[in-house]
């Protein structure tokens, strides 16, 4: 008599747990993009499952703390996660910034960084740090003063007015130095002289002692989604890198433009 194999059950139900996986992510993805909730009729709908499966996903992305729950029974995203047209630019930006900085870096051997705009924040995603014992530090992940930081104001400066009040009211307005602009009117004027300029300045705004110049990384149609960034301790600000670091950064900034513009992103 033959023995029944029993081989394809995991992988039928591997196959399972990769199908509620996926339809968990699309929940995840449908509700990460909307502004207001969504009910469990039209979830359903979206990912094509019954109502009954589609409320035991919604139940286990709940219990993780993907998503919460409203009064009403609808169902919010819990956090901010970049949509796909994000992430492609993110990905496709890092492949091409990360060689740059590199080169930035080795240049004055200070901190350079990379920054990048979700949605209503502005997010370093990648640091090289400064190879002197004395350093300003950066650090991935960390959100960034739209008004006051050089990689802040150089995406800040570039968006409609609507998304950089957005910006500015998000991160809040309040003083971290005594050079930190808080009056809504200077900091306008301040965002206007980076776009006449195509860089800026971080001069002791965020951190006493600190000198940062910034620049927005242009793509082919205008938009700014990122910047570079290279930051030093004052004492190592000397009137040469002050007159020579804006057009460094410039630079380097259009060199990762040129490149963005041939993955078409």
């Amino acid at each position: 008599m033959k023995r029944r194999s029993t081989k394809t059950a995991p992988r039928a139900a591997a196959a399972q747990e990769s199908r509620s996986l996926a339809k968990g992510l699309a929940i995840i993805e449908a509700l990460s993009i909307r502004t207001e909730p969504m009910n469990l009729r039209d979830l359903a709908a979206l990912v094509g499952l019954g109502k009954a499966s589609t409320l035991r996903l919604l139940r286990t992305l709940q219990a993780t703390g993907y998503i919460r729950r409203d009064a009403n029974d609808n169902y919010e995203c819990r956090h901010l996660w970049p949509s796909q047209k994000q992430q492609e630019r993110l990905s496709a930006l890092r492949e091409c910034a990360i060689p740059v900085l590199g080169r930035l870096n080795a240049e004055l051997g200070e901190t350079v960084a990379l920054a990048f705009l979700f949605d209503d924040v502005i997010r370093v995603v990648e640091v090289i740090e400064s190879t002197h014992h004395i350093r300003m530090s950066n650090y991935r992940g960390g959100i960034l003063q739209p008004y006051a930081s050089s990689l802040g104001k150089s995406i800040t400066a570039y968006q409609s007015p609507d998304l950089a009040q957005r910006l500015l009211y998000t991160y809040g307005i309040f003083s971290m130095t005594p050079n930190t602009l808080t009056d809504f009117r200077a900091i306008q004027d301040d965002l206007a002289g980076v776009r006449q300029r195509g860089f800026a300045w971080d001069r002791e705004e965020t951190v006493p002692g600190g000198q940062c110049c910034g620049a927005p990384i242009v793509c082919h149609n205008g938009e700014v989604w990122s910047a570079i960034s290279m930051s030093m301790p004052k004492a190592r600000f000397t009137k040469q890198i002050e007159e020579m670091l804006p057009g460094m950064m410039v630079d380097y900034a259009a060199e990762i433009a040129k490149a963005l513009k041939k993955v078409s992103v």
